[in-house]
């Protein structure tokens, strides 16, 4: 139990950490939100390696912040690949028709590799369906938080020079 807590105490404080960066990019709520978003949008692809590659190309499109965009591809990481797989192979299958086979294990990178037909494209085309939805939630939530920490800081700023 101890572990636990304190294995979520840094946890917590390492999102902190990483909102904060985030936060303090000198660049414009717009532009750091949609570069975040590109980074959470690429993390739901099966596309590993390639993450922070198309992370910096769909921020370069939109004009997003390259660094943002870097950051945003930490929501991909080991712990949450087993649940973002499992759900864009779900989406895919569903959407291929294809009757998900009853998987006695959980998908892993080898499985990806090896079972193209069978477990990438159905990954694939569930990743690029998430993907709007992925974006826009990640942009507006990025942007609320980013635009009223440079409020709340603008005003701290007024208030110190009186």
């Amino acid at each position: 139990m101890r572990l636990y807590k304190t294995l979520v105490t840094k946890v917590r404080r390492l999102i902190s950490y990483y909102k904060l960066k985030l936060a303090r990019l000198p660049a414009s709520p717009h532009a750091i939100a949609s570069g975040f978003a590109c980074g959470s949008m690429v993390s739901f692809t099966p596309l590993l390696g390639l993450h922070f590659l198309l992370a910096i190309v769909f921020a370069y499109l939109i004009r997003g912040n390259f660094v943002a965009a870097l950051l945003g591809t930490i929501v991909g990481n080991p712990i949450t690949f087993p649940f973002i797989w499992g759900l864009i192979y779900k989406v895919g299958a569903f959407l291929t028709s294809n009757k998900q086979n009853e998987l006695n294990q959980e998908i892993n990178f080898d499985m990806i590799i090896t079972q193209t037909y069978e477990i990438f494209l159905p990954m694939l085309l569930g990743g690029a369906v998430l993907a709007i939805p992925v974006w826009l939630t990640t942009y507006l939530l990025t942007h609320s938080f980013v635009s009223s920490y440079k409020k709340s800081k603008v005003k701290k700023n007024k208030i110190l020079k009186r």
